[in-house]
């Protein structure tokens, strides 16, 4: 046989090693794209949609935030790494309050499914209302969604913007769902965060982003990718500076000092009631959950909206006590 035979067949086991770590680059970097991408690129006008579904508490919330859109400023900050951040600000028919509330949404959904929670509090104190677009949704710039990570610090960002409009001694309530209630409690688990932010009322937050991924990637592929998720977290780290354990809500939450209210769906298998209960017992601030029975992911107010609202009612009040007693009042 020629040389050149033995050649290529003692090369055959390298060639085929090339093609199968060159299809596993390939194969996450898609994964990559799929998990942390942008899904849409930035609208170019912020259209009010044709038609409504007003089937759930949700849907009747953002019926009734474009019924009163004209009382909302678009707004635009800059975040720390220079992404265009926009929102809708709606000041207070008395300009005079000093409460103000930032509502963060959830993964791949519209601000405005945050108007039921902007709606439910505007009716328990007179107060500002911001509703965020976070980074890499909507009319906000950003090419990677961070699940909480970049998200807690443009929300510190946003909290200094309310303070410029409403005044330094302003009194915050944040409302966030999904990844938004996640970088509510990363942002609040931080050393600078302001003491008088009133209180956090948290909508099934992740509890940690590498069982996240791995959830995601399972999802997506139909099986368990233990060294996917590994590869994922590598690149995160390497494009974003930061790994997965800086999205561990679980970890952070013992330097969380303001009240918090955590809602999950007994049903729900995103942020599942096991991962809010682990969140919750390691709390060391003035806390409160509520699991709904038979709801799914992020239709706990949904599900049970008196209860939810007698809630958020009493944990308003209790933060507002809180607030008296530390002098901030």
């Amino acid at each position: 046989m020629p040389v050149i035979f033995y050649v290529l067949l003692a090369l055959l086991p390298i060639l085929v090693t090339c093609l199968i770590v060159l299809g596993y680059v390939s194969f996450c970097s898609k994964a990559f794209r799929a998990v942390f991408g942008r899904k849409e690129p930035i609208p170019k006008v912020d259209r009010s949609p044709v038609k409504i579904d007003q089937n759930t508490v949700f849907g009747r919330g953002k019926n009734w935030f474009y019924t009163t859109r004209g009382e909302y400023l678009n707004v635009r900050i800059d975040s720390f790494d220079g992404t265009k951040l926009s929102g809708y600000f709606r000041p207070a028919a008395d300009r005079s309050s000093r409460f103000a509330i930032i509502l963060m949404h959830a993964y791949d959904e519209h601000p405005t499914e945050c108007a039921a929670y902007a709606r439910l509090m505007m009716h328990q104190i007179k107060c500002h209302v911001l509703i965020a677009h976070e980074r890499a949704h909507q009319m906000s710039g950003g090419k990677y969604c961070t699940y909480g990570i970049y998200e807690s610090v443009d929300l510190m960002r946003w909290i200094g913007f309310i303070k410029r409009q409403v005044g330094e001694d302003a009194r915050i309530f944040i409302v966030g769902r999904g990844i938004g209630a996640t970088a509510a409690l990363l942002a609040a688990a931080q050393s600078d965060f302001p003491s008088d932010v009133a209180g956090i009322i948290a909508d099934s937050p992740l509890a940690d982003l590498e069982s996240y991924v791995g959830y995601r990637v399972k999802q997506k592929y139909g099986m368990n990718l233990p060294m996917v998720v590994n590869t994922l977290n590598k690149r995160f780290t390497e494009k974003l500076n930061a790994g997965f354990v800086a999205g561990d809500v679980v970890r952070a939450a013992p330097k969380i000092r303001v009240p918090v209210l955590l809602f999950s769906g007994a049903d729900d298998d995103v942020t599942t009631p096991e991962s809010i209960r682990a969140i919750y017992d390691d709390l060391r601030c003035q806390k409160r959950m509520l699991a709904v029975d038979r709801a799914s992911h992020l239709m706990a107010y949904d599900k049970a909206p008196a209860r939810i609202e007698r809630e958020v009612r009493t944990f308003i009040e209790h933060c507002v006590v809180r607030l008296v007693s530390i002098g901030k009042m």
